[in-house]
């Protein structure tokens, strides 16, 4: 690879109406799995100006954004700003992926009830009227007895809803699509040592939301086997071994439980909370993992490994977040939102009943 293809690697560009544009002297780009909508702002400074002709580009229009072969981004512009000052002209475009409709619009689908249907097959039909595609990587399980559309529910808060009465989360892959399923891909992408490619980092260890331990109660439908104080008063108890001090949390279960699916949850509870806990904020210089020129852009859903001592990691974490930034101070860099992949394990919530 030569030197003009690897600056050429490093190139945001910007299409609009088939064409692309490169050279911007600011970019930030965030995805992650919990923003749901990927997100940009890239500007542009000319010095020098050469006329007062303003560049037809306007809020609305289709986009997508590029890094060398990966597309990070498939949505709309939702700001242009323009700005003039001496003989200086300046133009800055906001936007965000396709999700974002989703997030933002009321599913509106009519009768918006479904019987018998499977989550993807509801998934694809509220986000159908956006031009939005949903795949899935993970068994979504039987179908809904009955699924039904919530007075002014967002089309998101819908396709979420679903997915957490699996045990699946929803995410969008910056590409026009949401995905549903597991957003942890396994795959360890990089490698983030602190004195090699470090450029800053940040380590919170929080133990507010912990607990010494967890106890959830709840109640179990009784037969002529089981019934009075059986079936009235159920419950399972998990420990945090992190929390040397009294601090108990007592959490009633929403719906009918038995002891196996109460015990999952006071474990699930320990597990998540402990990880959630745990979160790192690395900068490291660059946009992309690994070693290999050809390595992909870091992107949220993988893995790294980290080792940063003074920061109290040496392992392997779960990339939550990442914001690829260029700007005139700190140059191209990755900053990464990390966490232990625990934090992003996934509880079935029980559906209400029919």
């Amino acid at each position: 690879m030569t030197g003009f293809d690897r600056l050429a690697r490093h190139e945001v560009t910007l299409w609009l109406d088939g064409r692309g544009w490169a050279g911007w002297t600011q970019v930030s780009i965030e995805r992650g799995i919990d923003t749901v909508s990927g997100g940009f702002v890239v500007s542009f400074t000319d010095r020098l100006r050469t006329g007062d002709r303003a560049w037809e580009v306007s809020p609305g229009m289709p986009c997508k954004i590029t890094l060398a072969d990966e597309t990070l981004v498939t949505g709309h512009i939702d700001v242009v700003s323009r700005a003039v000052d001496g003989e200086t002209v300046s133009i800055s475009l906001r936007g965000r992926d396709k999700a974002a409709d989703l997030v933002d619009c009321s599913a509106m689908n009519t009768p918006g009830m479904w019987r018998g249907q499977k989550l993807e097959a509801i998934a694809c039909e509220i986000a159908a009227p956006f031009g939005i595609g949903i795949t899935v990587s993970s068994d979504t399980g039987k179908p809904f007895a009955r699924f039904a559309l919530q007075q002014g529910e967002t089309a998101w808060a819908a396709i979420e809803r679903m997915a957490s009465y699996r045990g699946l989360i929803a995410w969008s892959t910056g590409d026009g699509t949401i995905r549903i399923g597991n957003p942890d891909s396994g795959e360890v992408a990089g490698q983030i040592i602190g004195g090699v490619n470090v450029v800053s980092a940040e380590s919170d260890e929080d133990h507010s939301e912990r607990f010494s331990s967890y106890t959830v109660k709840g109640q179990s439908s009784g037969n002529d086997n089981r019934h009075g104080r059986a079936v009235a008063h159920v419950k399972a108890a998990a420990q945090d071994a992190g929390i040397a001090r009294y601090r108990p949390l007592l959490i009633l279960a929403e719906e009918q439980s038995d002891t196996a699916s109460l015990r999952k949850r006071a474990a699930w509870e320990a597990q998540t909370r402990a990880a959630r806990g745990q979160q790192r904020r690395v900068t490291v210089p660059g946009w992309f993992a690994g070693n290999n020129i050809a390595s992909p852009a870091w992107r949220p859903g993988a893995r790294a490994y980290v080792s940063i001592p003074w920061c109290k990691v040496n392992g392997t974490l779960l990339i939550e977040r990442v914001r690829l930034v260029r700007d005139a101070e700190g140059g191209t860099t990755s900053e990464l939102t990390l966490v232990p992949p625990e934090a992003w394990a996934k509880l079935a919530e029980p559906e209400p009943k029919q």
